[in-house]
């Protein structure tokens, strides 16, 4: 499943991006970081809340980014400032 998939108010873990995009990894788009989708745009994109951080996702982008319920997940939700600190070291 992916983050285009999800309906606004959806909880979700990263698993993976299937594009090398390293913009969005220095953004928190780490895989173990929890988002929530905030809203959906007309044209596809969506508002997402990593962290403490809000950011637009465009349609393509949402299409590479690939995540599983919370719910779903293993237990023990990852921070999206930890997240980013351990994919920096």
């Amino acid at each position: 499943m992916t983050v285009a998939d999800c309906a606004p108010g959806s909880v979700v873990r990263l698993r993976r991006v299937a594009a090398r995009n390293g913009r969005l990894r220095e953004l928190g788009f780490v895989p173990g970081a929890v988002l929530r989708v905030l809203a959906r745009g007309g044209t596809g994109g969506l508002i997402v809340a990593i962290g403490d951080a809000r950011m637009a996702v465009d349609r393509e982008i949402a299409h590479v980014i690939h995540v599983e319920p919370v719910a779903a997940a293993a237990a023990g939700a990852v921070p999206a400032s930890a997240a980013r600190a351990a994919s920096s070291s």
